[in-house]
């Protein structure tokens, strides 16, 4: 009896021993378990920390694909300068919105494009800080894309500055583009902002003028208005050595062409034109009959007071030629009440 104990309580330690050593395996599993399936946890923000440095990396190679052309001569090629004072307009980056075109009249490569403005308000609800876009050959939704340019608040802050102008002073803007832009003679093409930066519908404050200035192309705010610009082109030292060898042939075969006309980019850009107080438009009359009228020696002058004389003259006015009057006839037009005479006609009085 006392044997079969014995031997019953060693057989109970030694599955005491075995169950606590499984114990102790079951709970090193689960915890290693435990681990392991934590790791994929501390995995996964990694890898979404490593793709968006990818994505801005893809934006910034697109934009420096687009650099400055390399030019070797820069030439003042279109321009619009007469504004009307107080009228300011801008851009926007809705369709039908956010264009003006020009017609070029040079070849070679678009390198700046200069508008006369001053910057917005900022704070504002209206205006962005930046905006950006690109040139279109044609149409400005369809046509051929070249290039892009971009042109912030700081930019025109900056430019006023460093021509001595306050902040809310209208000066010129110079706008530089990237890429090479061709620009041919003959061809229109469209400065088109593409998007406006802070999510705003319109940006900047520039000057136009009315009445049609620039008939070779339109802004999109009215077919009779157009911006106060200038657009530049620059030449690679390609065109330029063309351009000499056909000189050179030229000059060979005697025949001489006047050479480009001298604007340097690098002097002052001159002050746009000022419509106000000059919008005087003097109206051509119809001609007058060609019949000459009779011959006679006896022919003289018609007196016209001096004060008549110079209200009707002035300056930029073409001077009147009188028809002279018979002098058997000088006392009949010098009385007043003749209704019938030339001169009351021409100037009845009230």
């Amino acid at each position: 009896m006392s044997f079969y104990c014995l031997h019953n309580n060693s057989l109970i330690a030694l599955a005491l021993k075995k169950l606590s050593l499984q114990t102790f395996y079951l709970v090193l599993f689960v915890a290693l378990n435990s681990c392991s399936e934590e790791t994929p946890v501390s995995t996964e923000n990694p890898i979404i920390q490593s793709e968006l440095p990818q994505v801005n990396s893809q934006i910034k190679i697109v934009k420096s694909d687009l650099k400055f052309p390399d030019v070797y001569v820069e030439e003042l090629d279109q321009t619009q300068e007469f504004y009307k004072e107080q009228h300011e307009t801008s851009f926007s980056f809705v369709p039908k919105k956010n264009w003006f075109s020009y017609t070029a009249q040079k070849n070679g490569i678009l390198t700046k494009v200069l508008l006369f403005g001053k910057p917005n308000f900022e704070p504002s609800d209206h205006y962005g800080k930046s905006m950006h876009g690109f040139i279109r050959e044609g149409n400005p939704d369809s046509g051929a894309k070249f290039g892009e340019w971009d042109l912030s608040r700081d930019d025109i802050v900056n430019q006023n500055a460093a021509q001595g102008l306050e902040e809310r002073d209208a000066g010129w803007i110079t706008i530089r583009m990237r890429g090479k832009i061709p620009q041919t003679i003959g061809k229109t093409y469209f400065f088109v902002c593409e998007k406006i930066i802070g999510n705003k519908p319109w940006f900047g404050a520039f000057a136009f003028g009315e009445g049609n200035p620039y008939k070779s192309g339109k802004f999109w705010l009215h077919p009779e208005h157009d911006l106060v610009f200038r657009t530049y082109v620059g030449k690679t030292p390609e065109q330029v050595t063309e351009e000499q060898n056909k000189k050179q042939i030229i000059e060979e075969l005697g025949i001489l062409k006047d050479s480009l006309p001298e604007n340097p980019s690098d002097l002052p850009t001159p002050l746009p034109t000022s419509q106000t107080n000059k919008n005087v438009v003097i109206q051509q009359l119809d001609p007058v009959s060609k019949t000459k009228p009779p011959t006679d020696q006896n022919l003289v002058p018609l007196e016209v007071p001096n004060n008549i004389k110079g209200a009707l003259l002035g300056n930029g006015v073409e001077e009147l030629n009188f028809i002279q009057i018979p002098s058997d006839g000088q006392a009949e037009q010098n009385n007043s009440q003749d209704k019938g005479s030339l001169f009351n006609r021409l100037f009845k009085r009230k």
